[in-house]
């Protein structure tokens, strides 16, 4: 399994670019059936989430369309909780529930994005500062414990409840995901680098470099392409089986 994983990772980042997300909970979904040790998972996941979603999200914010009123509240109450559950020390049992947990949304939040993609907002209605800084609690805690950038959630509620346009959302996922990965990695360092050492060398750096290649190629030239649709329901259903595995483990 580990020596697909680089291949596998350059699909998975070229796909997810241009929709504004790392491909974090897929990459979380292929490390924990790949046999690497769990505490070195989030490390790997995070990493490969900020190279992704960093050049997305400069792209789209050189283009005007990341949104300050929505960014600062999400980011204020998330960026402190990613470091914090990064740095948050979990026994092995807990951190499969919550991994399990974590990719369940994720499989569900994917087929929910799949129907609130199409819909078309008429006007955009903000949310509330404190409502945004709340979510931001919640998904930069998830993003921290688990190698989950929180985007994958960030983006069907922004689009069910019309807080911005598919711009405007994608540019304002990217961002969340980056920057919430960067917390949540300071966050994992606290508990040392010696975590590094659970993993082979080539696999801590072919998988970044894997998505370096295929975000890059997603953000300019494919996605645009792609049944991104289709993917998207082949991803979740990837993502589910997983998570129905891990619950298995978790309550064994």
């Amino acid at each position: 399994m580990l020596i697909v994983l680089p291949f596998l990772f350059v699909a998975v980042a070229c796909l997810y670019a241009m929709a504004g997300f790392g491909g974090g909970s897929t990459y979380i979904a292929l490390l924990a059936v790949s046999g690497l040790p769990l505490a070195v998972v989030p490390i790997i996941s995070l990493t490969c989430n900020l190279i992704v979603t960093s050049q997305g999200s400069l792209l789209l914010a050189r283009r005007g369309y990341a949104r300050g009123a929505i960014l600062r509240p999400l980011l204020l109450g998330s960026v402190p909780c990613a470091f914090l559950g990064g740095a948050w020390r979990l026994p092995e049992a807990a951190f499969i529930l919550i991994l399990a947990v974590a990719l369940t949304v994720a499989g569900a939040s994917m087929l929910a994005q799949h129907f609130f993609q199409e819909k078309v907002v008429e006007e955009e209605r903000p949310a509330r500062a404190e409502v945004l800084f709340g979510a931001g609690i919640v998904l930069g805690l998830l993003a921290g414990v688990t190698g989950i950038g929180g985007g994958i959630y960030l983006a069907p509620v922004m689009h069910l409840l019309g807080w911005g346009r598919a711009h405007t959302i994608a540019a304002c996922t990217s961002l969340f995901i980056a920057l919430n990965s960067v917390a949540g990695l300071l966050g994992q360092f606290t508990k040392g680098v010696a975590l590094l050492e659970a993993a082979p060398l080539w696999v801590l750096i072919a998988c970044p470099v894997a998505v370096l290649i295929g975000g890059r190629v997603g953000s300019y030239l494919l996605v645009e392409k792609l049944p991104r649709a289709r993917v998207r329901m082949l991803t979740a259903g990837v993502i589910l089986l997983v998570a129905a595995r891990l619950w298995v483990k978790a309550l064994s």
